[in-house]
């Protein structure tokens, strides 16, 4: 009697079970074909999406699934790859280049004085530093002649450089340098320096 009531309670589970496989069976196919027509959705999103506004073809629907929501309703009218979006990013960057950078100090060291930036000669010689101590008329023109801080002294023609400028201009009683400068913000300027003589050329 035992063993009956054993192989009873074995039969009503195995049919049971048997009763219930094909329940299961068709939900998990019901749920794997549900997950497929979502995938195939997201999946033809992402392609609009990176297509951007190139014109294509609309895909037809599969039975039974929503159609897929337009890519270009998703993104933001001003985003990168539209016209809106690059004229947004011109815009920003005409409007950064106008700030300055936080990281470069404003303040630039100003190198001068004799021998900075020179190795010798009339390239040496500030406007600011030397005296004219005659000027000279010749076939070729007037020539000045300048002493430095040493007591050296230098013989100028127009257009001749020196340290900061050139000589611009030579006259019977004067000689005027053009002399470039630069403030503490870098920004660079012309002066002209008047270098007077008492005497007249010679």
């Amino acid at each position: 009697m035992k063993r009956m009531a054993i192989i009873a309670v074995v039969l009503l589970g195995a049919a049971a079970v048997w009763a219930q496989s094909p329940q299961i069976i068709q939900n998990a196919r019901t749920k794997l074909k549900t997950a497929q027509k979502t995938w195939n959705a997201q999946q033809s999103t992402v392609d609009a999406a990176a297509q951007g506004s190139m014109p294509q073809r609309a895909a037809k629907p599969a039975a039974g699934t929503a159609a897929a929501p337009d890519a270009r309703k998703l993104l933001p009218k001003d985003a990168v790859g539209t016209e809106a979006g690059e004229q947004r990013m011109t815009d920003a960057a005409k409007r950064d280049s106008y700030k300055r950078d936080p990281f470069v100090s404003p303040i630039v060291t100003r190198v001068g004085g004799p021998g900075a930036g020179c190795s010798g000669g009339k390239r040496c010689l500030e406007a600011d530093s030397m005296s004219l101590r005659g000027i000279v008329r010749s076939h070729d023109g007037m020539i000045a002649v300048v002493v430095n801080t040493a007591n050296k002294a230098y013989f100028l023609r127009e257009n001749d450089p020196i340290f900061n400028g050139y000589v611009a201009r030579i006259t019977d009683d004067s000689m005027v340098l053009r002399e470039t400068v630069q403030d503490v913000l870098g920004r660079k300027s012309t002066r002209d320096v008047v270098k007077k003589l008492s005497v007249p050329a010679v």
